[in-house]
């Protein structure tokens, strides 16, 4: 894992620019066909002349298979083993792919002398026309491309470091019909997002949406990688926060999406936090009536929970999130530098999001948080990978088995009933969502358990890491009439019942929980002294 996969037709520098990568990075180099040879005791033209191209295929599966066993090893794949799709699926799993690219009469220039490639003979031009092509394709679909006409191996491989991640890489795919995308988790993922970009603008226009602290931070590497990509991009901003989430702002991206072209084909770029992916989300849902977007979360919690599921809205005066479409993604990168630079307070805020995903849907996770928050509250970097990921993984397995939400991911609205009624009793943008929903869990913990619903267990569990994270230091100030007719504008509601996510165990939850109000009173009195 953690291995960078070279990938390009024959004579495109693979092997050169991989020793140089090896070498620059201090990693191993492995050529895959020297390791097929090697392996068979006979060449490359042995083999094919004796197993045919279809056997030699099958050597270059299970020799792939192995050399991605290695860990931080610099691989050059052979110019045809990325077609497989079980290869590239392979290559792709926890692995940088790297493709190297040339002009076709540079490429024939370079291998004026075939041995050993058998699929250049008998005419080199040829072949090269008649083979580039499909290759190209898949080629161009690597998380990297470089081209390495007219420069040497050393400038190359410098130039793949400077935009290599960092530190691991993972790849979790949401399955939704008719609308599967992928979520990259990573360290130093800009010029992958850039890459991506390219590949789905195909020329067409595009434009970034973000918000102050995007404009002073996290903007202009976008904007570097994307011209290094030879992409160009429009830039519009939005309030932070809350405020961005107003209809008086919609109005003002849909005035910028036409005045900067941005038609059908056209791509949106969410760069920011939960309030800039919901309004962009949003636009980008109805603009044209429907264009496609690109979520690139800033925050932890945007990361783990509101990019994550193709919900996006905005604000009304009776309601938060009230006007609103389900609208997928075709990307989502979550590159954990931006982490770097986030408030403590932000951070700590997440680790409800984190913490409500464990309990309601896999033990193992609360078992890890309860061993490793405090490396994770000290943002050390494996674990902000492995947190990130497991959340990740969990609500994207819950989207995919139930994008519309009409089912199973309800569940991930475990506390979120009081949560989101906290938020708007005391003034949108006043309590952090997080903050606010950390207070929903232990009301909905204690409902739980009052109703013969839960665990002891796992309410005295929820309650350790949510005090652990801090996130239990100051009970939310809001008025008792506030808060309850903000109860009763939630979404969830139905002919005016209660209903709530339910905590049965760690690790398993119930939706659609109608609870008696005045249970409900009582332990809202309790819980935040009302």
């Amino acid at each position: 894992m953690n291995n960078v996969v070279l990938v390009g037709f024959m004579g495109s520098g693979k092997t050169t620019v991989g020793r140089a990568l090896a070498d620059q990075t201090r990693r191993s180099f492995i050529d895959l066909d020297e390791e097929i040879a090697t392996d068979a005791g006979r060449s490359i033209s042995e083999i094919f002349a004796d197993e045919g191209e279809a056997g030699f295929r099958e050597r270059e599966s299970r020799g792939l298979e192995r050399a991605l066993r290695r860990d931080d090893a610099i691989i050059a794949a052979g110019g045809g083993a990325p077609l497989r799709d079980e290869n590239w699926r392979e290559m792709r799993s926890g692995n940088c792919v790297v493709a190297l690219t040339a002009e076709p009469a540079e490429l024939a220039r370079r291998l004026n002398r075939p041995k050993g490639r058998p699929l250049l003979q008998p005419d080199i031009p040829s072949a090269i026309a008649a083979l580039l092509p499909t290759r190209m394709a898949r080629y161009l679909e690597a998380d990297l491309a470089f081209s390495t006409d007219g420069k040497p191996a050393a400038e190359i491989s410098r130039h793949i470091d400077a935009r290599l991640p960092r530190g691991g890489l993972h790849r979790i795919s949401i399955d939704v019909p008719g609308a599967a995308h992928e979520v990259t988790v990573g360290f130093h993922l800009t010029n992958l997002a850039a890459q991506a970009l390219r590949r789905l603008a195909a020329s067409r226009p595009i434009m970034v949406v973000s918000d102050s602290v995007g404009a002073g931070r996290h903007i202009d590497p976008l904007i570097e990688a994307l011209k290094s990509a030879g992409v160009s991009a429009a830039v519009h901003l939005v309030p932070a926060g809350e405020a961005a989430k107003e209809l008086g702002v919609l109005s003002t991206i849909y005035g910028a999406l036409a005045d900067d072209g941005i038609d059908r084909e056209g791509v949106l770029v969410s760069l920011g936090g939960g309030c800039v992916g919901d309004v962009a989300g949003f636009a980008a849902a109805t603009w044209m009536r429907g264009i496609r977007y690109v979520q690139m979360p800033t925050t932890l919690l945007a990361m783990v929970d509101s990019s994550i599921g193709g919900k996006t809205a905005i604000n009304l005066p009776a309601g938060k999130n009230l006007a609103g479409a389900v609208h997928q993604p075709v990307a989502i990168f979550s590159d954990l530098e931006y982490l770097e630079t986030l408030a403590d307070a932000e951070f700590r805020s997440a680790l409800a999001e984190i913490t409500k995903v464990a309990l309601v849907a896999d033990r193992s996770f609360v078992d890890w948080l309860s061993v490793n928050l405090v490396a994770l509250l000290g943002r050390d970097k494996p674990a902000m990978l492995e947190a990130v990921r497991w959340a990740v993984a969990i609500k994207a397995g819950v989207v995919s088995r139930d994008p519309h939400e009409t089912g199973e991911r309800a569940i991930l609205n475990y506390g979120h009933t009081v949560g989101h009624a906290l938020e708007r009793a005391a003034g949108f943008g006043r309590l952090r969502h997080g903050e606010a929903v950390a207070w929903g869990m232990e009301v909905a913990g204690r409902l739980s358990l009052s109703s013969g619903a839960g665990t002891s267990e796992a309410v005295r569990t929820q309650h350790a890491l949510l005090q652990r994270a801090g996130l239990l230091a100051n009970r939310p100030e809001v008025k008792r009439a506030d808060l309850w007719q903000a109860l009763r504008h939630d979404k969830k509601s139905q002919a005016g019942a209660l209903r709530f996510v339910l905590l049965r165990e760690i690790g398993r939850a119930d939706y659609g929980c109608e609870v008696d109000p005045n249970l409900v009173w009582d332990t809202l009195a309790k819980v935040l002294s009302l």
